[in-house]
């Protein structure tokens, strides 16, 4: 059975603001969400690669007047395949740092991209990742805390042959499958198929909805604006499951079949728009998965 569903706090949509922070808590409890994924970057916890201790110390306050479990999402810029740049390092210790410090279980971490124009060669970006994420891993392990590499634009496949490159009892798999979903329209693999191998690893699960459609040359501009790619159907748009096109009865009919057992976490990013969604939608997967 899984451990319970949460719900992401989104870093442009409090960008710094304690008041909105609060509120959202205040309004995710009232729904009754069990687990809620913070964002250091929108919390202002880190600055220059550094822990400000008396803003933590402030976020520890709030959070102790709630009754959630936490996960922690590392700041989507931090891609430890960048060799050249230290700073990515840093902003990770520091989020390991943070999630120690709120008492987190997870750290969700993207999954590097490669610079195709780098001073260096793929695969010496793939080993700078490896050996930073096994160092990395060794100071989560310490604090209890499991990483989690989550697939961005990548294939399970290419996720758990990762995984098992760096072969650390504290480094898993967190799986969205609103990426996989657009991940596998382009690269044209089987959907369902890569939902099963990403289980294999998987402690956590980002759930939300889109068409999977990437943007072509022409409609760029348009997949830039929120409003626009909404009513074109274009990109990663996380919409409330069952408002895109993922087949989500089969996903959790495999999930269920799988013993899954970590924590589920629903991503809808833009609140204003879809505020009344959000009792619906947990109500919605407690039937599915619990």
């Amino acid at each position: 059975m899984i451990k319970g569903i949460g719900i992401n706090v989104d870093t442009k949509r409090i960008n710094g603001s304690i008041a909105r922070f609060e509120n959202e808590l205040a309004f995710f409890q009232s729904v009754g969400f069990d687990y809620v994924e913070l964002p250091p970057a929108g919390l202002d916890v880190i600055y220059w690669g550094k822990i400000r201790s008396k803003q933590v110390e402030r976020i520890k306050k709030i959070l102790s007047r709630f009754k959630f479990r936490y996960t922690v999402h590392t700041p989507d810029p931090v891609n430890l395949k960048d060799k050249m740049d230290v700073s990515h390092r840093e902003v990770m210790e520091a989020t390991i740092e943070f999630a120690h410090e709120v008492g987190a279980e997870v750290i969700v971490y993207h999954l590097g991209e490669f610079y195709p124009d780098s001073e260096i060669t793929e695969k010496e970006q793939e080993s700078a990742e490896i050996e930073d994420l096994r160092q990395l891993a060794d100071i989560a392990h310490k604090y209890g805390i499991l990483i989690g590499a989550e697939n961005l634009t990548q294939t399970m496949s290419d996720v758990n042959r990762f995984i098992e490159l760096v072969d650390h009892p504290a480094l898993r798999v967190v799986m969205d499958i609103g990426h996989l979903f657009l991940a596998c329209n382009y690269f044209k693999v089987d959907f369902l198929e890569q939902i099963e191998i990403g289980l294999k690893y998987a402690v956590e699960l980002h759930v939300h909805d889109n068409f999977g459609k990437l943007p072509s040359v022409h409609l760029r501009n348009i997949s830039n604006n929120e409003s626009f790619s909404f009513t074109y159907g274009i990109g990663d748009l996380h919409l409330p499951p069952g408002e895109g096109a993922i087949p989500f009865d089969e996903v959790f009919s495999l999930i269920k079949a799988s013993q899954f057992d970590g924590v589920v976490t629903v991503e809808m990013n833009s609140k204003d728009r879809f505020e009344d969604e959000y009792a619906k939608t947990l109500k919605f997967l407690r039937e599915k998965l619990m």
